[in-house]
């Protein structure tokens, strides 16, 4: 069982190197005290194969406050066995200042140093060995997440999983509220209403003939194209960030012809396009008006 331990100062990103690595199948736990890194590890050993990876957080949150906190660290890093590796997260201290500005959270040692600068120091010092241990030190003091990722996966000699992104396209009428999650919502409603075709009315956008009807006209083949354009363009720079599912939704008046259409279709085209895409239609079978 690949076993790793991230430990480092507050602030400099554990909790965002513990969700790359949750991403990546390892088994993730955030906050164990120290004193329990090595029987919590034995456990998880002792399950035989269930876990094949598994990442520990550990600091200064839950590893007490008193004076021993130094000997206890230094006595954690100089009886880690030799497999089991530590990545160890810094920042500069001006930036980790600005970080707890921005997120207004306290410090773990701020009532000892009485200054948050001095609280950084501190805990320096604290993990002054267990930084000496550590297999990979990452300075994130000038890292986006997305950078931190790849460093991260580069250093632990991870292979990348499949990033490509998946679409979920879905249906819904206006007079039922929009959705909430979408990333994008088109309006159909300008388009011929199939509704107002009394041989239509019952029918939905997923028959062929409402189809036919909703596409026949000029503007409705351009603004799809339009769409298909816009889609296909998006999704390779939504992997570049790691966005693992984009939601686009179609909006008419009920959400039953004119939406169902080109959610429908679009799905179609962009399955052709061998991107993986999910459909869903949330008014369709609503009453009619």
């Amino acid at each position: 069982m690949k076993t790793l331990i991230i430990t480092g100062l507050s602030g400099a990103g554990k909790s965002k190197a513990i969700n790359i690595l949750e991403d990546e199948g390892f088994f993730c736990v955030d906050n164990v005290p120290v004193h329990l890194v090595l029987t919590f590890i034995g456990l998880c050993r002792n399950r035989g194969s269930e876990f094949e990876r598994l990442a520990i957080v550990t600091d200064i949150r839950g590893s007490g406050a008193d004076q021993d906190m130094t000997e206890t660290f230094d006595h954690f890093a100089g009886n880690l066995p030799t497999d089991v590796e530590v990545l160890f997260l810094e920042a500069d201290t001006q930036e980790l200042v600005r970080r707890y500005q921005v997120s207004r959270r306290k410090h773990p040692l701020l009532d000892q140093a009485n200054t948050l600068v001095g609280a950084i120091e501190m805990e320096r010092g604290i993990l002054k060995e267990l930084r000496t241990r550590a297999d990979y030190i990452i300075d994130t003091t000038s890292l986006a997440v997305n950078d931190l990722k790849k460093l991260i996966l580069n250093m632990l000699a991870l292979e990348k999983k499949n990033t490509e992104v998946g679409v979920k396209v879905s249906s819904f009428g206006f007079k039922y509220g929009m959705p909430i999650s979408a990333d994008f919502v088109f309006d159909v409603r300008f388009l011929p209403n199939p509704y107002y075709k009394s041989e239509l009315r019952r029918l939905t956008g997923e028959d062929e003939a409402v189809q036919n009807y909703v596409m026949q006209f000029p503007q409705s083949k351009v603004y799809f194209e339009k769409v298909l354009d816009l889609i296909k363009t998006t999704i390779p720079h939504y992997e570049e960030v790691n966005k693992q599912y984009v939601e686009i939704a179609f909006g008419c008046t009920g959400g039953r012809h004119r939406s169902v259409t080109f959610a429908c279709l679009l799905s179609e085209a962009l399955r052709k396009e061998n991107i993986p895409v999910s459909l869903s239609h949330r008014d369709i079978d609503k009453d009619l008006r």
